[in-house]
């Protein structure tokens, strides 16, 4: 029987300490990974076998000084992704020019940086690892008032295939997923809400269906996926029905 292992991977994980990021670490864990975490603020605690760095990846400096942590403390890597992100409720009309400026540090220029360390250390120790970036189906089927994240979440998918083309030589596997309706919260979604999801399967999803897709293509078992995008969306982009409230409004 094939089992799903990530024994002995390095990984990191931006945003690792809330969501998706959080439940991903906690499953690469469990499957064997030493994982690497980023975040904004301390934490408290964090399950046994993950390792929290506070960096905050608006501010290049920081990410900069990470880096240079990293690949003096650390110096392998065999998974990267690129998790953090946050809501921005601005249209074309209204955006300050720092929540621009903001946006595009935290969903692009750090992604940027960070791939690019974990590139040039998975050539230097010969290792054919995997670098996932986080969109979103916004990025295709965008909400109202969402025009910073729309554009950054689309920037992500560009450079998942503009670096899958650079790296493929070397057999470095870039993919982006793009996640739909996901609770983020740690609690089941209010059973209101999971009926009114605008998804074919009637709910919505949970973190931790992203980190098992995550944990596949993390693992030795994906060996042919490169340079394009994954979606798990419970069928939302295909959908015709409108979604609820509180996502639109960008409070979920």
């Amino acid at each position: 029987m094939i089992k799903l292992d990530l024994s002995g991977k390095v990984s990191l994980i931006t945003g690792g300490t809330s969501g998706i990021g959080l439940k991903t670490a906690e499953l690469f864990s469990k499957l064997g990974a030493n994982v690497y975490v980023i975040g904004r603020k301390e934490v408290g605690s964090l399950p046994k076998g993950l390792h929290f760095k506070k960096v905050d990846l608006t501010r290049r400096e920081e990410v900069i000084s990470f880096i240079e942590w990293y690949e003096k403390n650390v110096g392998i890597i065999h998974v990267l992704i690129n998790n953090a992100s946050r809501n921005s409720r601005y249209s074309v009309l209204d955006i300050p020019i720092k929540e621009w400026n903001e946006m595009i540090s935290l969903n692009l220029t750090a992604p940027f940086l960070l791939s690019r360390m974990a590139a040039r250390l998975m050539i230097k120790n010969g290792i054919k690892g995997k670098i996932i970036n986080i969109s979103a189906i916004q990025s295709k089927f965008p909400l109202q008032r969402s025009f910073a994240y729309v554009t950054t979440k689309g920037g992500l998918i560009s450079m998942t295939r503009s670096m899958a083309v650079d790296l493929g030589k070397y057999g470095i596997q870039v993919i982006t997923v793009l996640p739909g309706p996901i609770y983020s919260k740690d609690n089941e979604p209010p059973a209101s809400l999971d009926e009114r999801a605008a998804t074919l399967l009637g709910r919505m999803g949970r973190t931790i269906e992203v980190s098992y897709l995550l944990a596949f293509l993390a693992s030795d078992l994906n060996t042919f996926i490169t340079g394009t995008e994954i979606v798990i969306d419970g069928g939302r982009l295909i959908s015709r029905k409108p979604d609820p409230e509180e996502i639109s409004k960008g409070e979920v």
